[in-house]
């Protein structure tokens, strides 16, 4: 980068002039000290990227000014003459040797000044550009709105996949944001801080998956983010197959700065509160960095919103009242069809208080089901859509310099959050009682009461039933680095701890409490129908459909605890020489490690789970922990001027107490080739892995309900269409599996980055990823399918495949008599499927000043995805997710863009940000498929985001901040028909967000 005098540099002089250069962008702040000073600043862009300034203000030298503005960025210079500087990094202590993080390397092909780097180990190797990386700044998160971590991330172009979270009521996982990276699931995924490996989420995603969640690491300690798309084994280990992100915090600072924000919804909810603040110092050879951060955040309700605040709320208009008490009759033993033939009218209307009094009659609309029932449009509206929320973050940051070649540091980030969140109201249904209803024992009728609470019957209301979860996220380490005196070999040695304790305390109703009370009201029990094995009972209709008080239903309910805790314990040895030999392009650069610890989840099954004792609710447990060690080694070769190879590979190995064992090697090959300056041609082949989940090998035995279609019984009866007659329900028990093997990868991409000038930059590149060998659960469907060819003697019955299936006693689907209709299925974790994704990733930059108007910087980035198909199993035809909406619903496409003004002083600074994503399935494509009449696509989703900030003094910036400016809510879906009436997986209701926020530097960093 090189920024241009306004005069010629030659004319230049020495003498001290009067500044005004305010304070903000530091790469604006160059651009105006060059033209006020009539010098030239060199560097490189990366140096100056995401980097601020306090600007500076009086009458000063060249040299005096450039120092003020450089104050607290780390940054020096180097003077070439009177009117030229060269910028380079200060001599600043703790710089990690192993996964550092540069600044928006994928956007410049020339070769600049040392700089640490993500995804490599070779700590002071010149920049790598073979791999894509994408950066984010504390700066650019700001400009354009961002709450959150969560926000940041699934703001990515690269985001394409939906995923689960606080929209997502009833979930494991509403308390947590996971990340999915080209459609992948979240566990493909690995999340670093600071290039150290963060614990997973302690509960389980869909309740079957470790991930990590990005929901509690602090938003204004974050210097910067990078990403970086494909496998990434041979630097990282395990679990980085879709991609790597990690998230740097704050690292140096010579001052403080405290920062205040308030936010607010146009719609209701949500209003939020954050104070953070940092400060750092030089105390002689110790340098001391602590920050901290408090958020607040209350939840947003569906009743605060247009589109979700209850059944009249959808695309048709105004809907039939959902039931809030009502008794469905099935009729008699002689009339009995299995389906509803109408309801029991209330005999003494409804309680009209409930709901905020919107509970009324209400008269089916059903013709084929008469009847009355008392009914509310509001009752869906009890759900939050954004959880409550409270942070207290901490940092520290120690480094002490016990000699010129040896440095001692330490580091600790520390978050407690509780979340609070209501999945809907709470309902009660004669679902444990014998055969699942109840018996008029006068009229002889088969009957199904159901009751959902009102929030007026409910201890504190809606908000005082909110499921709460505490949850504590720690990373821990202590260190040395140094140097072997002047050999040029770095080293670098630390240990890590890293957890994550969660807490969950839900409302429910115990099963017996419940069932009794209601027995109670319904009357006792006076007898037992010996046709149908139903209770026979005098109902009293009155009572049930009357309200019951906050004390009754204190007397069924209480809070049921759930604890999750997860770790890593990780000892790392690194040594590295960024100059070992020449070579004809350069120094050559390699890197080793050696690492070893070990990994735990725990989620033990709360005993009123295990012993049935909760009232219709699901829950999953178990837990185990094993060792690893790896090794690892990188080769940077600048084999000639053109041409840069980039070489790494490691070996990882995993162990249990009792199991298989896992190891893997993985290689990584890049290249880099610059025809001319401007242009940089890159690539790279590399293989990538992820050891099992602990989940999948220890989580204990899980029952569920299901529907098969039995492929035997059909096949006997020679029938062509195995449709409902043989479908039923049975009951199946999932179990984890010790035997399973690593899911493995490749990934190549190929790219090019064009830079004709200092201020554009333009880069494409194209990512395939193939996995094979992924864990999963097997397929219901195969499973039965396998089971009638070996039954059927299409595959050898004697076969070990088929024995493990048939088998009567333990084999994996069991029927009755040995051939009769299937009594029991037990399914396993097995490495089965596999996953093809590809990838087009654009991105521009360029950069513009003009004269008495300010400067500009523009931002656009794409990412397209060509191809996902999902195979469940070899031999299966593969799925294609981008095209079969009954399966997934990703986007296919994504595409956001920045425009930033600063004023020529730098005082005033405006962003506007913009965010599209293309079309997905509408309701009925996605659960009819793409050819069901109706089935269909909803339009692009295009939001805006604006941010004007203004600094009166040099040390504080007064910002405000809209986000979603046209309070754009989720596409129009007419064929949504039911409750949400949105994909919430892929879209929010939150609506616009007006934020105020005020920055004050202190102390040297003010300066």
């Amino acid at each position: 980068m090189l920024s241009l005098p306004a005069a010629r540099a030659d004319e230049t002089t020495a003498k001290a002039q009067l500044y005004a250069i305010g304070a903000g962008n530091l790469r604006n702040a160059l651009d105006a000290l060059a033209a006020q000073s009539d010098v030239q600043i060199v560097y490189s862009p990366e140096l100056a990227a995401g980097k601020t300034t306090q600007g500076v203000s009086g009458r000063f030298t060249p040299t005096d000014a450039l120092k003020q503005l450089l104050v607290g960025t780390g940054l020096t210079w180097k003077t070439v003459n009177d009117s030229t500087f060269v910028l380079v990094l200060s001599a600043v202590f703790h710089q990690a040797a192993v996964e550092p993080a540069t600044r928006n390397v994928s956007e410049t092909p020339k070769t600049l000044n040392v700089v640490n780097v993500s995804g490599s180990l070779i700590g002071n190797a010149a920049i790598q550009t073979a791999t894509p990386t994408y950066t984010l700044t504390a700066v650019d998160i700001k400009e354009r709105g961002f709450n959150s971590v969560a926000e940041v991330l699934q703001n990515s172009v690269l985001a394409t996949g939906s995923v689960q979270g606080p929209q997502e009521a009833g979930s494991f996982t509403q308390g947590a944001q996971p990340v999915s990276l080209f459609g992948l699931g979240p566990q493909f995924t690995l999340i670093l801080v600071d290039g150290k490996p963060v614990a997973n989420f302690g509960r389980l995603y869909n309740g079957t998956i470790n991930f990590t969640s990005v929901s509690n690491i602090p938003i204004a300690m974050i210097d910067h983010i990078d990403v970086m798309p494909g496998g990434a084994s041979s630097i990282y280990g395990s679990q980085a197959i879709g991609g790597v992100i990690n998230i740097v915090t704050k690292s140096h600072m010579d001052g403080g700065d405290v920062s205040v924000r308030t936010g607010h919804f146009s719609d209701g909810g949500g209003a939020n509160q954050r104070v953070s603040f940092a400060y750092g110092h030089d105390f002689g050879r110790l340098n001391v960095l602590a920050a901290g951060e408090f958020d607040n955040a209350s939840p947003i309700w569906g009743y605060q919103r247009p589109l979700t605040v209850g059944s009249n709320s959808g695309p048709g208009g105004v809907g039939a009242p959902s039931v809030q008490t009502g008794i469905v009759d099935y009729g008699t033993i002689t009339t009995y069809t299995g389906n509803p033939l109408g309801y029991v009218d209330p005999p003494a209307g409804c309680a009209g208080n409930l709901f905020g009094g919107s509970t009324a009659l209400a008269t089916s609309g059903n013709p084929s089901q008469p009847g009355q029932y008392c009914g509310s449009r509001k009752l869906d509206g009890y759900t939050t859509y954004s959880n409550q929320a409270r942070n207290y973050d901490g940092m520290l940051k120690l480094d002490y310099r016990f000699n010129e070649h040896v440095r001692l540091y330490s580091d600790a980030l520390l978050n407690w959050q509780q979340q609070r969140w209501f999945p809907g109201v709470p309902a009660w249904f004669p679902d444990d009682l014998p055969q699942g209803a109840i018996e008029d024992a006068s009229t002889g009728h088969f009957l199904y009461p159901e009751k959902f609470f009102a929030p007026e019957e409910m201890p504190g209301g809606a908000a005082g039933q909110m499921y709460r979860q505490d949850d504590l996220l720690y990373q821990v380490d202590v260190g040395a680095n140094g140097q072997w005196g002047d050999s040029g070999w770095n080293w670098d040695l630390y240990y890590l701890r890293s957890g994550d304790r969660t807490k969950v305390v839900e409302p429910l109703s115990i099963k017996a409490n419940i069932d009794n009370f209601f027995n109670g009201m319904l009357g006792p029990v006076v007898g037992v129908d010996p046709a149908t094995q139903l209770n026979l009972y005098n109902p009293n209709y009155k009572a049930f459909f009357q309200p019951i008080t906050p004390a009754q239903y204190a007397s069924f309910t209480q809070g049921v605890g759930e604890f999750s805790n997860t770790w890593i314990n990780n000892t790392r040895a690194t040594v590295s020489n960024a100059a070992l030999f020449d070579l004809p392009g350069g120094e050559a650069g390699v890197a080793a490690l050696v690492e070893g610890g070990n990994e735990a989840w725990y989620e033990p099954v709360n005993p009123l789970f295990t012993q049935g004792d909760v009232f219709e609710h699901a829950e999953t447990g178990g837990g185990g922990q094993r060792s690893h060690v790896a090794s690892a080694f990188e080769l940077n070769l600048p084999l000639f001027k053109l041409l840069t190879i980039d070489l790494s590979g490691r070996y990882d190995h995993y162990a249990l107490d009792e199991g298989s064992n896992n190891h893997k090697f993985t290689y990584k090959a890049g290249i880099e080739y610059r025809p001319i300056d401007s242009l940089l041609l890159r690539g790279n082949s590399t293989t990538a892995f992820k050891a099992p989940d602990l989940s999948s090998i220890f989580l204990g035995p899980t029952d569920y309900y299901t529907t098969i279609t039995d492929y035997y019984q059909c096949a006997l009866a020679h029938s062509t269409n195995c449709g409902p007659i043989y479908q039923y329900g049975v009951q199946g028990t999932s179990l984890a599996n010790r035997k399973l093997q690593p899911t493995v990868s490749q990934s190549w991409t190929l790219g090019t980055v064009w830079s004709p000038s200092d201020d554009l930059s333009l880069s494409l590149d194209y990512l395939h990823i193939a996995i094979q060998n992924e864990v999963v659960q097997q397929s219901l469907d195969m499973l039965i399918q396998v089971d009638a060819q070996c039954l059927l003697g299409q595959l050898n019955p004697d076969s070990a495949e088929c024995l493990a299936i048939t088998n009567a006693v333990n084999g994996q689907v069991r029927r009755a008599g040995g051939n009769g209709p299937v009594s029991g299925i037990t399914t396993y974790y097995a490495n089965l499927a596999n996953e093809v994704t590809k990838s087009i990733i654009g991105s521009a930059r360029y950069h513009f000043v003009l004269s008495h108007v300010g400067s500009f910087s523009v931002q656009l980035d794409y990412n397209d995805m060509l191809k996902h198909d999902y195979q469940l199993a070899a031999g299966q035809p593969p799925i294609d997710s981008l095209a079969n909406p009954e399966y997934s619903n990703e986007f296919k496409s994504i595409v956001s863009g920045s425009l930033t003004w600063t004023s020529p002083g730098g005082q005033w600074t405006s962003t506007l940000y913009g965010h599209r994503y293309g079309p997905s399935p509408n309701f009925t494509a996605a659960n009819n498929g793409t050819g069901y009449p109706g089935s269909g696509h909803v339009s692009p989703w295009i939001t805006f985001n604006g941010s004007v900030s203004y600094r009166p003094v040099r040390n504080l910036e007064l910002s405000l901040l809209v986000n979603n400016i046209a309070n754009k809510m989720p596409p129009s879906d007419p064929t949504y028909v039911s409750y949400p009436y949105f994909n919430n997986e892929n879209y929010n209701v939150y609506g616009r967000e007006i934020m105020l926020q005020a920055d004050l530097k202190f102390g040297s960093a003010a300066r």
